[in-house]
């Protein structure tokens, strides 16, 4: 995993590229003074001002630096001298994106105030309108709540619909985490329901409540999942969308009439699933499974009958 960049690095390299071009040849000792930071500080972001430069990033966009004799020179930086301007585009992007970010926070939060102050600069500076409404499935509050209890390490009771089962169930929680996967937010968290590591999509938390850290041991690690159902799907059509289906990491290298392996963590998702292919794919393994989704067919078969 790549070093992240801390703020004061990034203005101080910023700071680094016009100072260099004016001084060329300065000794990095003479930085280290300058700047008020150790030698090796200085090396660092050198190294890393080393990888800086325009969109295309080859050789002839990126900054070229010589400092191997103690000495340090900068070529090819000139563009990188002074601020570039944004485009319109790129300023409206920005503006919606803080749009949306602002949407995030509850209004008495301190936070919007100040990104709402930004919009409204931006906009006045380029004469791109700020959007007047943004819509979201996460309500601000329902927002605020899951970010305080992962910071205050609190423990949540959440309501939840459960899109496998079509039901909504309460839960008990100690939430970890949001992250992103593709377009859509998640709750990373240790359920006590279940005795184990869940995701919860966000849009699909109806609402919670925060509670106190409960006297149930959290494990520091996630361990085998006893819940997770290893199946064998045969292929009998239209390939591609079962190999996107049961998330195939090669799909090209499956073809119809091959068997693959896969894995689900809920045995109603895998009927509601295997019966919405419509006879594109079907269980070889293991029989239980293959004989539940035997079961639903021919139930769902009786209907029209």
């Amino acid at each position: 995993m790549g070093k992240q960049i801390q703020d004061n690095q990034v203005t101080r390299l910023l700071d680094l590229v016009p100072y260099l071009i004016t001084n060329q040849g300065v000794t990095l000792e003479q930085i280290a003074k300058d700047f008020r930071i150790s030698k090796a500080d200085v090396l660092e972001d050198l190294n890393t001002l080393w990888m800086c430069g325009l969109p295309g990033y080859t050789p002839l966009e990126l900054i070229d630096l010589s400092f191997d004799t103690g000495f340090v020179s900068i070529r090819n930086a000139d563009v990188l001298s002074k601020p570039r301007k944004l485009t319109t585009s790129e300023i409206g992007a920005i503006i919606v994106g803080l749009s949306i970010l602002q949407e995030s926070f509850p209004s008495i939060d301190v936070h919007k105030q100040a990104i709402t102050d930004l919009i409204k600069r931006l906009s006045q500076k380029s004469n791109v309108a700020a959007p007047l409404t943004l819509s979201t499935d996460i309500p601000a509050p329902l927002r605020a709540d899951l970010n305080t209890a992962i910071d205050t390490k609190k423990n949540l009771i959440i309501s939840y619909h459960s899109f496998s089962r079509d039901e909504v169930t309460n839960r008990e929680i100690a939430p970890f985490s949001i992250k992103f996967d593709e377009t859509f937010e998640y709750l990373e968290s240790y359920c006590f329901v279940a005795n184990d590591f869940r995701s919860f999509r966000l849009d699909r938390i109806l609402s919670c409540s925060i509670i106190g850290s409960s006297n149930i041991q959290v494990p520091e690690t996630e361990s085998p999942d006893e819940n997770q159902i290893d199946l064998s799907l045969k292929i009998l059509s239209n390939t591609r969308k079962v190999a996107e289906t049961f998330n195939v990491k090669t799909p090209g290298q499956i073809h119809q009439g091959d068997e693959f392996v896969s894995s689900a963590y809920n045995l109603e998702w895998i009927i509601r699933t295997v019966s919405s292919l419509n006879s594109s794919a079907e269980v070889t393994r293991p029989l239980e499974v293959r004989s539940q989704v035997a079961i639903r067919a021919q139930r769902a078969l009786e209907l029209y009958i």
